[in-house]
């Protein structure tokens, strides 16, 4: 453990602020840092988990921003970067003991502190719960794995609140290109959801893209949050497992052939995917149906939570895909529960709601919205079996239409004006 004074050199470079100096706190996500202000207010914990290089540091400076403007002082911020190799052997509680040292903080004087990467400091579970517990203190700590949660084994159960940081919406991809275009410049909006779909959401491949910053990316997520934290001994495996996923997405997937391609058991594709879950690589979305059963063991869809990973690993086609996985991250921004719809190998992409308000959501990335065409038999067939649909939205390419299919009203809406609703 390094001793105090040799640290402070990097606690005040970690920490500008203490010194009244300006920081880079990048481009503005206030859908984030408007709920963890109010979180704030709480006495709670509050969590922020994503995928590396998706934005929860730069989320921690913009929300270290607001309350330096309206609720804190200077020198009662703390901010550690837990990876840093200075920082990282030591614990929470000895940093705490620093800090109040620097600035001769009484114990009853209320801190702000920010952990960055906290499972990169040992017994951080026990740590964190002891400081919430015993110290006057609002925390905000972030990690790049939704294992975390897990691997503190209720520790922390009533005391935290966590919030998920999602690569970048088509919104946010308009505010990072500087682009706010008019009613009069719609025509523009259909080929910038197409460079969305290909380049994704991480902010900074959106901000200089390059295949070779996501193989990068990719790569250490893989070695970093999967092969170290499990141990995974056929890492060549794994590799080729996310290629497939990738390959499939928007398709009902077979554990089972999966599990025969790479010649591995179903139960090691199983917990595959769920490694790739936590690290925010992929998500599955179950069956739309009431029987429980049904939903447990019937096949899968899985999407990847950034469709910029899909053509790494796919290329530049398959923009339907591309967009159906836009949809789905749409949905799982806005907390929505949804779940596709299968009947005679016929199926809906989409379903929102209950049973007695289903809302069908069908993705068709083109320009043809002929309701005669075979391609709409899967929404069709859900019509006719749930009659009670009073709506239906069909996701195209281009094109804004509106017509009467009894019992529900269709609604097409291109892709750019889906996304930014």
């Amino acid at each position: 453990m390094l001793p105090v004074i040799a640290m402070e050199e990097t606690y005040y470079a970690l920490n500008p602020w203490w010194e009244g100096k300006d920081f880079d706190s990048g481009i503005p996500r206030p859908e984030y840092t408007s709920k963890l202000s109010k979180l704030l207010k709480r006495k709670q914990i509050n969590v922020i988990i994503g995928s590396r290089r998706v934005g929860k540091t730069t989320v921690l400076k913009q929300l270290i921003k607001d309350e330096l403007k309206h609720e804190y002082l200077a020198n009662t911020i703390l901010y550690l970067a837990l990876d840093h190799p200075q920082l990282s052997a030591t614990p929470l509680s000895e940093h705490l003991r620093n800090f109040r040292k620097t600035f001769n903080h009484s114990r009853d004087r209320q801190l702000l502190l920010f952990f960055d990467e906290i499972q990169e400091s040992p017994s951080w579970e026990s740590e964190l719960k002891s400081i919430f517990d015993l110290e006057n203190v609002k925390i905000v700590s972030t990690g790049s794995t939704s294992s975390l949660l897990k691997t503190q084994g209720g520790k922390l159960t009533g005391r935290q609140n966590v919030t998920t940081i999602y690569p970048l919406s088509f919104r946010e991809f308009l505010s990072f290109k500087k682009l706010e275009l008019s009613l009069a410049e719609e025509y523009r909006y259909e080929s910038l959801a197409e460079e969305y779909l290909q380049t994704g959401g991480y902010p900074e491949n959106v901000l200089m893209p390059s295949p070779e910053y996501l193989a990068n990316l990719l790569e250490d997520i893989i070695a970093r949050d999967l092969l170290r934290l499990f141990q995974i001994r056929r890492a060549d495996v794994l590799r080729d497992l996310f290629r497939l996923l990738a390959a499939s997405v928007g398709s009902r997937t077979s554990f089972s052939k999966l599990a025969r391609a790479l010649g591995i058991s179903v139960d090691t594709v199983r917990e595959y995917i769920g490694y790739f879950e936590t690290a925010f690589l992929v998500k599955p979305m179950e069956k739309w149906t009431t029987s429980y059963t049904e939903k447990v063991y019937a096949a899968k869809k899985m999407y990847l939570l950034d469709t910029g990973l899909k053509t790494l690993v796919t290329g530049k086609g398959d923009l339907g895909a591309k967009a159906e996985n836009a949809v789905f991250l749409h949905f799982l921004r806005k907390n929505e529960t949804c779940g596709y719809f299968a009947k005679h190998q016929k199926e809906v992409d989409f379903v929102l709601g209950s049973i007695e308000r289903p809302l069908p959501v069908e993705v068709k990335y083109d320009s043809d919205l002929d309701w005669q065409n075979r391609r709409f038999s899967g929404l069709k067939i859900f019509l006719k079996e749930f009659p009670q649909t009073k709506e239906a939205i069909v996701v195209s390419k281009s094109g804004h239409i509106e017509f009467q299919e009894k019992p529900a009203i269709i609604k097409a809406i291109p892709l750019w004006k889906f996304l930014l609703d």
